[in-house]
């Protein structure tokens, strides 16, 4: 019984659709939490969230498991039945350069905090002025 089922959940289709799920309910989270949170630091998390989500969704669509990885070749020769490294190292700067931008509003908003005592939007009025 349980083999049957873990040799359903093993075939091609049927892990594109739990990516896709999955990588869209993730998303839907993060969109709940911007649209409903007025923390700063919960929207940049909500924020992050949905780019994680965008991330997991390219990194699952496309991977194909029957392709090897494109450091496994025979030499120099041939380099037939690889993943496409690109997509993969896009990912990664874009992971590197979310990070970042995340670590950034963060600590402008910790720094906002020591400068007014406020975190939430709504009450922000130093711009609108």
């Amino acid at each position: 019984m349980i083999s049957t089922l873990l040799d359903w959940f093993n075939q091609p289709d049927v892990i594109t659709a739990i990516v896709a799920f999955g990588s869209m309910g993730l998303f839907f989270v993060g969109l709940f939490g911007l649209l409903t949170q007025r923390h700063l630091i919960k929207i940049f998390i909500s924020i992050a969230l949905m780019e994680t989500a965008v991330f997991l969704y390219f990194l699952g669509t496309i991977f194909h498991r029957e392709l090897t990885a494109p450091i496994l070749g025979d030499g120099y020769t041939e380099f037939v039945g690889m993943n496409d490294p690109i997509p993969h190292a896009m990912i990664l700067t874009a992971i590197v350069i979310g990070m970042a931008l995340f670590a950034l509003g963060v600590s402008f908003a910790i720094e906002y905090y020591k400068l007014t005592g406020r975190t939430d939007i709504n009450t922000m009025k130093e711009m609108g002025e």
